[in-house]
């Protein structure tokens, strides 16, 4: 297979693993990509997009939800109906997770979509995550 597989295989950790899902069927923002995390022995997706500086040359990864049980597209925010709730120590491995992995997509010589760069746009390499990403355990 070409290198392109590569792309898409899971990444092993101590903590669980990732691997880049591609696009969301049915996803009405083609600029959010998709990864999968596998931990406590259950696979989960998430949406992550790009979002640009004010000149629009330098851009950081947002994490814009995580949890959902399918891979398809069922909303904007995590919803309860569709979406696990994780403990406090759960994200913050996932929040581990996607940080450790995003370097190892971009040294892929085909990268994920989202890690494209540019003579005119560059990652910061600053992964930020929205209020709101995840379900909490015991969250009202």
């Amino acid at each position: 297979m070409g290198g392109y597989s590569k792309t898409f295989e899971w990444i092993d950790f101590p903590q669980g693993r990732v691997r880049y899902a591609g696009g969301r069927r049915g996803r009405e923002d083609p600029s959010i990509e998709t990864f999968a995390v596998e931990i406590r022995g259950a696979v989960y997706y998430g949406e992550v997009c790009e979002v640009f500086s004010l000149e629009q040359n330098d851009y950081s990864l947002e994490v814009v939800s995580f949890g959902w049980m399918k891979h398809d597209w069922l909303g904007v925010e995590p919803d309860p109906e569709y979406c696990a709730s994780f403990s406090l120590d759960d994200l913050s491995d996932v929040q581990s997770l996607l940080c450790e992995t995003v370097p190892i997509w971009r040294s892929l010589e085909d990268r994920p979509a989202i890690l494209y760069e540019s003579i005119q746009t560059h990652f910061t390499g600053k992964i930020v995550f929205r209020d709101g990403w995840a379900l909490v355990s015991g969250a009202i």
